[in-house]
């Protein structure tokens, strides 16, 4: 289209007398043109665009689907509830060149503001490493994107992830820091953990490193109401995105909670497995149920320094003759136990 052509459009616009095909050819016209300055109306056209505007904002008041208004020099998301609340502000002297400033947008669930973003996608084949005014540094797995503000709310932090990403939050009790995977948002204070969340896949991951974290479904519903956990170290939940069920489990490959304790020895002799268990416990922060306390009473004699978890315990039960079972975050010991 040509600006002859939109010139023509533009005055059957003014009139009202534009078929709805003709009226998206405008809209999208004054979209690209005008946000270039590559067209011009003037003052008087403006004005009644402007008039016709808000004519098609009583009509949604009274029933109509909410409406996108695209027309270069604002942008005007209307439902009718918000003309209902909003409507004397809507007349007053320069309401449109200030609403493009103001409105907000709750896109996917993320209940960001439209502000000053930056979006930064990794299509490299290592993981980018991104640092956030705040301190936060985020670990951006291949193929995925991080959308976040220039500068955070004086209240909180929020970010929006598609993909996989690791974050080391920098902790700030007076900001908490959220991260918007589409139907969940992960909370957190200061704490380390990762996010795995693509848009194709059935399911939505958070795993926990250090510190605490709240992970709830992104929904419009009273805070009692919604579907959420509280993650401690060396766990991890699973969203299924079809049954909306969150489940709680340890991950994989437990680490040693505490950074000191990395080269924590862990040589046992002649202790009973109630003390074993009682260090490996607080070592890793998970929680170990003994079915039978006869079996806390049993002796065990061993270096366990350096190994996996799971290889603890593997050695551990079959020097007392038990065996070990993992539901969800918890483990339990069971068996007959030694013979005395």
């Amino acid at each position: 289209m040509n600006q002859h052509d939109f010139d023509i459009l533009l005055q059957k616009y003014l009139a009202g007398d534009c078929d709805p095909e003709e009226e998206r050819q405008i809209l999208e016209w004054s979209e690209n043109a005008f946000g270039h300055g590559t067209a011009a109306i003037t003052a008087t056209e403006q004005k009644i665009v402007e008039r016709r505007i808000w004519k098609r904002i009583r009509t949604s008041a009274l029933g109509k689907k909410p409406f996108l208004v695209s027309i270069g020099w604002q942008w005007l998301a209307v439902a009718a509830t918000v003309v209902l609340v909003c409507g004397a502000a809507l007349l007053m002297p320069g309401f449109f060149s200030q609403f493009n400033r103001n409105v907000s947008s709750n896109a996917a669930g993320s209940e960001l503001a439209l502000k000053d973003f930056i979006k930064v996608s990794n299509k490299g084949g290592q993981p980018k490493n991104v640092s956030l005014e705040d301190g936060t540094l985020v670990k951006l797995t291949p193929e995925s994107s991080l959308k976040y503000p220039r500068h955070f709310d004086t209240n909180k932090r929020q970010v929006e992830l598609e993909g996989e990403a690791f974050f080391d939050v920098q902790k700030d009790s007076t900001r908490p820091f959220f991260v918007y995977t589409g139907e969940l948002v992960t909370q957190v204070l200061g704490t380390s953990f990762n996010v795995k969340s693509y848009t194709n896949a059935k399911t939505i991951e958070v795993k926990v490193v250090t510190g605490r974290v709240s992970v709830y479904e992104n929904e419009q519903k009273a805070p009692h109401n919604r579907n959420g956990v509280i993650l401690k170290p060396n766990q991890q939940i699973t969203f299924d995105k079809e049954s909306k069920k969150l489940v709680p489990e340890l991950v994989e490959e437990p680490a040693l909670q505490d950074v000191q304790d990395k080269k924590l020895e862990m040589v046992f002799e002649d202790a009973t497995l109630q003390e074993v268990l009682s260090v490996i416990q607080k070592a890793f922060g998970v929680e170990i149920v003994v079915e039978k306390s006869t079996l806390n009473d049993c002796i065990f004699t061993g270096d366990l320094t350096g190994l996996p978890l799971h290889t603890q315990l593997r050695f551990i039960c079959k020097s007392v003759n038990a065996s070990y079972e993992l539901r969800g975050t918890t483990f339990f010991i069971k068996g007959d136990g030694c013979k005395k």
